[in-house]
Formats: C-alpha cells, sequence, structure tokens
C-alpha cells in the first residue's frame, strides 16, 4: 500500500512542478506546434532561481500573448536590404562622428549631410535592394514566436531597466508594461525584437550630449530620416514594420507611434502608445507615444499632428497584458462591443490628460447589457464611443468614471449592430470655485412637439487662426499700372478693416484704363492670402470672352433682390501667354480654400481697361453655405433624423415645420468633410465647442510634446 501512495505522492509532486501559471497553460494549449518553443523559455528561467525574475517576465509574455496575432506577415526576397541599411548605418555613424547637439542643425552640416545622401542614394540605386511584400492571413502570437525571439527579447529589456538611467527606477509591474512588451499596439500587425532595434538605435540615440529626452528624440528623428533619405525612392505602398522608418510612401500615425514605441522601449526609455477614437471638432483618430520620466512627469511624442489643438474626447493606452476592467473582461455573454474595445488590452487613461468626473444616469428599462457607452459626434459616422460605464442592474443606473467637463455626450447601450439611446445628451460643466460643485446639464426639448423655420448659413463655425489671418490683411493694397514695373503705379484702395471669410467687394478710388493691376500684401505679413480676387469691369467686347463676376453672398431672403438689381459685371481675365503659371493661381482660383502665398498678386491684361469693382475672399474653409452645394438637415430625436434636403440657390439655406429645439447637423452632400453639430437659438446657429459649451484651459493637463 506504501509503495503505491509514494508513487501517488511523486507523480503529484512532478505534475505540480511541470504545471504553469493557468492563464500560461491556456496559451500553451492554443500554441499547437510552437508549444515546445514556448515551454523552452519557461524551462530557461525556471531552471535557475536567480532568473525568477524573468521566468515572471517570460510567464506575463506567455499567458497575455493568447490576445495578440498579425494579420499580415513581411516577406524580404533576400538579404539585399538589410545589407544597404549595414552600409548606410555606417556611413551614417562616420558622418555624424563627434558632431554635438548644438550644430546638427548647422549650415555646413546640412551641406555635408545632403552629399552624404546623394551619394549614398546614387550608388544604391544602381543595385536596388528588393522589395518587401506582404502576406495576408491570420499568425496567432502563440503559434508564432520563437524562443529564440523571446529570450533575447527578455534579455535585452532586463538589461536596460537595470542599466538605464531612464527605466531603473520603475516597478516591476510598470516594467512589465512600459519596457517587456514586444507588441505597442494592440491589433498592429507588425511586432520586433528589442535586442535588434537596441543594436540598429542605441548607439545613435545615446550620442546626445544633454541626454533629455527632446534632445534623444531629435537623434533618433535625425538618424530615421537620414537613412531613409539614402535609400533610393521605393514605391512600397504597404507597411513593412520596422523598415516604414526607411523605405516606401506609406505613413500614418499608428506606425509611426509603433515602430517609436519599440525603439525607445528597446533603448530603455519607458513608452507606451496612447489613442484617442474621437474629436471634439474633428473626424479619425489618432494615436501618438507617451514617455515617463523618473519624477513621474508624462511626454509626448507626436511626430504627425498637435492632436492638443483639435481636443480628443478620451484617451486610451494600449496595453500588453488584458486589464481587468476593459470591456472586452467586463461584458455579459454575447453583449456587442464597439470595435475598438473588443480587446482585453486597452486601458482608459483619459483622467492622465483632462480634469474628469463620475456621472450616473438612471436606466429606466430593462438590460441585459453589462455596459453603456456615451457617444460622441462624429462627423462620419453621426456618432462614435468615447467612454464606457458598467450596468448597476440592482438600481437601474449606469456608472461612468472618466466624465470630462463640456464635452457633449450621448448615453447609448449596444444591441446586436444598433446603438440606442438611453437618456438625453447632456455635458457637465466644471466647478466656477471650490465651493461649487460638477453640473449635469442635459441637451433636451422643453417643448417637444414644437416645430418652427431654420436660417443656416454655415456648416461649420469659422476658424479662429483664419480669421487671424485674414484680420494680418489689413493694410493691404490694390495697385494699377501701365509699366510692367509699376512705377507709374497708383493706388486703386486699402483694406482697412479685417475682412470677412467670404466673397466682399471695394470699389476703386481711381477708374481709368491700366493694362496692369495687382494685390499687394502688408509689410507686416508679407503673404497674400487671398483665396480669390476678382477685378471687374462692366466695359468690353465679344473678343475679350470674359466669364461672369462671382456673385456677391446672399445671407437671407430680404438679400435676394439685391443682386438683380446691379449690374452685371465681367471679371478680368490674366494674360497667360506670358505669365502661364496664372492659369492656376490660387488668386483666381474659385475654391476659396487655398491661399497664394506670394506677397504680390499680379492681374496683367492683354489690353489696358478699366476695373469698376474688385471682390476679393482671403482663404477659408468654405464651410458657409456654398450656392450649388446640395444640404441636408440632420436633427437628435433618440438618433439622428432627417428633417429634409436642400439644394442651395444663395448661401442660405431655409428650412420649415422643422423640431425645433434640438440639436442640429447640416450635412454637405456635395463636398466638405467639416461638419459641426449646433443648436439654434433666437435665429442664430450656436456651434457646439464655440458658441455653447466651451471647454475651459483649465480643464486641460499641460504636457511637453515632441515633433
Amino acid at each position: 500500500m506504501k509503495p503505491i501512495l509514494y508513487s501517488i505522492l511523486i507523480c503529484t509532486l512532478i505534475l505540480a512542478c511541470t504545471r504553469y501559471p493557468a492563464g500560461v497553460e491556456e496559451t500553451l494549449s492554443q500554441a499547437g506546434r510552437n508549444r515546445g518553443e514556448l515551454k523552452k523559455v519557461l524551462r530557461h528561467y525556471r531552471e535557475h532561481p536567480e532568473d525568477s525574475l524573468k521566468y515572471q517576465a517570460a510567464c506575463f509574455l506567455i499567458d497575455n500573448m493568447k490576445w495578440h496575432l498579425s494579420t499580415e506577415r513581411t516577406v524580404f526576397p533576400d538579404s539585399s536590404l538589410f545589407e544597404w541599411h549595414t552600409r548606410f548605418d555606417s556611413l551614417y555613424t562616420n558622418m555624424m562622428l563627434r558632431i554635438p547637439d548644438s550644430t546638427l542643425y548647422s549650415e555646413r552640416n546640412r551641406e555635408r549631410y545632403w552629399q552624404f545622401s546623394y551619394a549614398a542614394r546614387q550608388v544604391a540605386s544602381v543595385f536596388p535592394p528588393d522589395t518587401p511584400t506582404i502576406v495576408k492571413g491570420t499568425f496567432p502570437d502563440p503559434q508564432n514566436i520563437s524562443s529564440a525571439f523571446l529570450i533575447s527579447h527578455i534579455e535585452n529589456a532586463f538589461h536596460t531597466w537595470h542599466t538605464s538611467p531612464y527605466a531603473s527606477y520603475l516597478t516591476f509591474g510598470q516594467f512589465k508594461e512600459m519596457i517587456l512588451p514586444y507588441r505597442a499596439v494592440t491589433g498592429y500587425p507588425f511586432y520586433e525584437n528589442g535586442q535588434r532595434l537596441s543594436d540598429m538605435f542605441g548607439k545613435h540615440l545615446a550620442k546626445s550630449d544633454e541626454k533629455t529626452y527632446a534632445k534623444i528624440i531629435t537623434r533618433y528623428n535625425l538618424y530615421k530620416n537620414g537613412i531613409r533619405q539614402m535609400f533610393p525612392n521605393y514605391q512600397q505602398t504597404q507597411h513593412v514594420g520596422t523598415y516604414d522608418m526607411f523605405i516606401g510612401q506609406h505613413h500614418d500615425c499608428i506606425s509611426i507611434a509603433d515602430n517609436f514605441c519599440h525603439v525607445f522601449r528597446a533603448y530603455g526609455i519607458p513608452t507606451v502608445v496612447d489613442c484617442n477614437l474621437s474629436y471634439r471638432e474633428r473626424s479619425g483618430r489618432h494615436f501618438h507615444c507617451t514617455l515617463l520620466d523618473s519624477t513621474g512627469k508624462r511626454f509626448k511624442y507626436n511626430q504627425t499632428m498637435n492632436y492638443t489643438a483639435s481636443t480628443p474626447s478620451t484617451f486610451f493606452r494600449n496595453t500588453f497584458g488584458a486589464q481587468a476592467d476593459s470591456p472586452f473582461m467586463l461584458k455579459a455573454e454575447g453583449e456587442t462591443l464597439p470595435d475598438y474595445f473588443d480587446t482585453p488590452c486597452i486601458r482608459e487613461v483619459t483622467n492622465e490628460n483632462y480634469r474628469v468626473a463620475p456621472v450616473q444616469l438612471p436606466i429606466e428599462k430593462e438590460l441585459s447589457n453589462n455596459l453603456v457607452y456615451l457617444y460622441t459626434f462624429n462627423v462620419s459616422q453621426g456618432l462614435i464611443p468615447a467612454t464606457w460605464g458598467t450596468v448597476d442592474h440592482q438600481h437601474r443606473k449606469a456608472w461612468f468614471k472618466n466624465v470630462v467637463y463640456n464635452v457633449l455626450y450621448f448615453p447609448v447601450y449596444l444591441k446586436g449592430d444598433s446603438i440606442i439611446p438611453f437618456a438625453s445628451p447632456f455635458y457637465i460643466t466644471s466647478p466656477d470655485t471650490l465651493y461649487t460643485s460638477t453640473t449635469l446639464v442635459p441637451v433636451s426639448p422643453e417643448q417637444p412637439g414644437k416645430r418652427g423655420q431654420l436660417l443656416l448659413q454655415r456648416k461649420y463655425p469659422e476658424k479662429a487662426y483664419l480669421k487671424y489671418r485674414a484680420s494680418l490683411m489689413v493694410g493691404g493694397r490694390f495697385e494699377a499700372a501701365n509699366r510692367e514695373d509699376f512705377k507709374d503705379s497708383v493706388l486703386l484702395g486699402t483694406i482697412k478693416t479685417t475682412p470677412i471669410l467670404n466673397l466682399q467687394e471695394l470699389t476703386p478710388e481711381i477708374c481709368r484704363p491700366f493694362r496692369y493691376y495687382r494685390y499687394v500684401a502688408p509689410d507686416s505679413f508679407p503673404t497674400s492670402n487671398m483665396g480669390l480676387l476678382e477685378f471687374l469691369t462692366d466695359e468690353y467686347t465679344p473678343e475679350d470672352s470674359l466669364q461672369p463676376a462671382t456673385a456677391l453672398p446672399v445671407y437671407s431672403p430680404g438679400e435676394i433682390n439685391r443682386n438683380g438689381s446691379e449690374k452685371r459685371y465681367c471679371k478680368l481675365q490674366a494674360d497667360t501667354s506670358k505669365y502661364s503659371y496664372l492659369r492656376y493661381y490660387s488668386a483666381y482660383n474659385p475654391n476659396m480654400q487655398y491661399s497664394s502665398y506670394g506677397k504680390i498678386d499680379l492681374m496683367p491684361l492683354k489690353r489696358s481697361m478699366k476695373v469698376k469693382k474688385i471682390r476679393y475672399a482671403p482663404a477659408n474653409a468654405e464651410n458657409h453655405i456654398v450656392v450649388g452645394h446640395s444640404y441636408q438637415l440632420m436633427y437628435w430625436d433618440n438618433g439622428w433624423k432627417n428633417a429634409g434636403t436642400r439644394l442651395a440657390r444663395y448661401n442660405f439655406l431655409q428650412f420649415d415645420n422643422v423640431p425645433l429645439d434640438r440639436i442640429y447637423w447640416l450635412r454637405d452632400l456635395t463636398a466638405g468633410k467639416e461638419e459641426h453639430p449646433f443648436l439654434y437659438k433666437d435665429g442664430k446657429q450656436l456651434f457646439i465647442y464655440h458658441d455653447t459649451i466651451v471647454p475651459r484651459a483649465a480643464e486641460f493637463y499641460h504636457f511637453e510634446s515632441h515633433f
């Protein structure tokens, strides 16, 4: 009997010693033929007590590996690309030898840098490396990560953690998410080995004199751009992972952030990739990197755009490890999730960027869902998820932790593919003093059945920077001459007040025939900024072949008869036989969205003619009502409802018998991408975030950003 008991005990001990944590075992069960490779990593670190922390790190990576996969693979037909990179790297290293940070952009170094790059590109173009190709498919990490890759990656991560002055202070928990992972962006198909990236970039980043993040980032950008310029021009239109930095034309914020994060982690700087899904005023999403220093201060690396100017609604962090409070983990069985939330490897970090407040909302109906959402306006989809909340089924309430002040939210839940509102849109106002509290303001009609008329002039508010640029045109002057050098010029008029962001008219002070006309920008702002410029006359012959003048804007029904009583002016045509560029010059292009950037806008004629009127418009986004465009008015009533479609005959639209006191959205069905919700009070459009629900500077945290 005793031998049997001893055998059972021994078997039990053996099994206990060979079993791994439950999450690791789950991943191993999915690894298929690659199971042996992953177990080799675990055995490698478990056999040595001094590697106990590395064993825990290996368990963390393998445990969470099951949440990650690739949908693409880069296939390099030969080693030529790597060989050319090695040559260019050596050339770059010699070129940058002993150049301090202070002279990186000196004229001498710029010239030397250009010569090296040109010579390298010419040589490489004779025997160009073969272009890598992309293989589509599904490649789960547990079935494709080798032991050699993982061990090498872990060793480099621990080396940088222990030796880097930027990472040595990290706790093991911070290290596991900010240095250790071999993936940076959830769902992005490419990943890289930290040891290889350290070998590629480490020696160049270390050349920074001051060792600040700003200086190290400068060295990174110089190297990346330098190697790119040495390669011959590629027709690579698909992402190829790490080599996106050096070849091809396909750039976006995801690949830029992903590659940056991999490199800086490999070098020993704690880095993560954050994402925002929605903005207050524009469509699209954006990825950028957040870096941490030993004081807990955060820095942003954001090469493609200044996201802070566009004010995202929320921020999410791409993690390697599954997050227990992610929607993926909290959802009920069979519950649908928004696309980006359909992974356990995200964590909301809005509170790191904005002041936030918790909000609870009543739920009047019984829900089987565990989750509800706050959506925000999005021009391409109508609504887009901003944050999630949990359902308290017992008390029929929804709890949200990260509600941003002065953001218009639409509370919804998902049922299949349908987005179903469960409460009125709302926003919260921030406290004015220490003694006032957050206020929840619902945006709903006081008299739901009331209907009336709307007179609309815009689909998007005027942009502050365009108004500012228009104000800099004050002092600009219109001149005429009969000599091409304008030595006999006369002044026709001066811009004395800030022009409106649309067409306006000036009557010249002198009216006699001239051969040359022009607009001259003021010396204080020597850029024309003209989006449209027309010199008009009513004295012409059929041989002049002049086109009718662009009509002045008509903003209301009472102004309609004004244009009918005006003279029929035609716009003078430039003599393009000598000045061929004027065929396409932006000042004479009927699209006001493009600015002329020279100091002078010239209008040379074939013969002398009188100018009776001058019509001009500063460069603007043409977000006013454009004649000839088709528009659709939407209003919010537990979903976006159609209030009608109109073809614009003038620069206003009139909609009758429309539900009043709603949130409205005017869609341009013809052209343009910028549209913004608005309220309508006392005959005026009040755009969200401009005329109402205006964010305050104190609601945003300041970060040092690097571009």
